[in-house]
């Protein structure tokens, strides 16, 4: 039996970690240089992607971990590190990359379905919910509404630019920074954290 109050949590939250809108500037800087129907193609691909990331990680993420030996606070270290690398770009946007293959080469996978959507954060709340909850449909179904909110994002990111305008989305890339940064910042900390604790 479902547990509906569970699984509106469980969406809710993992939209959160996710987070689509506050992603959005990276990712419209990524593939502004497409045409806007492949932006979208792009944005549907990239957020299928991320979904089945999600879903990959709820069923087979304790065995890929333990396959590779990798513990808690190494997820969680490196997806601050990452996280951290991402929001230095946001804040400090490099000059001088106007053209060049750079721009035109299609992003897949990396950097959009992972990790900007489906980054270390999520995978790690996803595989301790997967402990935590019994049988599987409660968070599948989590999985799967909070993707029913990602999606209708993604598919408006294209037009962001349009609607906010250069300096604006400037400004946004820049608040959603320094967000970044602080949530890089306590993931690294939680790294910390947990390898003193198994230490």
């Amino acid at each position: 039996m479902i547990d509906f109050s569970a699984v509106f949590a469980i969406a809710t939250m993992l939209f959160i970690i996710c987070n689509p809108i506050g992603n959005s500037p990276a990712i419209l800087a990524i593939i502004k240089d497409f045409p806007i129907e492949r932006q979208r193609a792009i944005m549907i691909r990239e957020g299928i992607f991320s979904l089945l990331i999600a879903l990959f990680f709820q069923f087979f993420g304790e065995w890929f971990l333990h396959l590779l030996d990798l513990k808690d606070y190494t997820v969680s270290f490196c997806g601050g590190l990452l996280l951290f690398f991402v929001s230095l770009s946001l804040i400090f946007p490099v000059k001088g990359e106007s053209s060049g293959d750079k721009k035109k080469q299609e992003p897949f996978i990396v950097p959009i379905a992972t990790p900007l959507l489906t980054g270390p954060s999520l995978m790690a709340t996803i595989m301790l919910k997967s402990r935590e909850l019994p049988g599987f449909l409660t968070l599948s179904t989590g999985i799967l509404i909070a993707w029913l909110g990602v999606i209708p994002v993604l598919l408006f990111t294209p037009y962001l630019q349009k609607v906010l305008g250069n300096k604006g989305v400037t400004a946004l890339e820049q608040f959603m920074g320094m967000v970044l940064a602080m949530i890089a910042i306590q993931m690294l900390l939680s790294g910390i954290k947990l390898f003193l604790a198994a230490a």
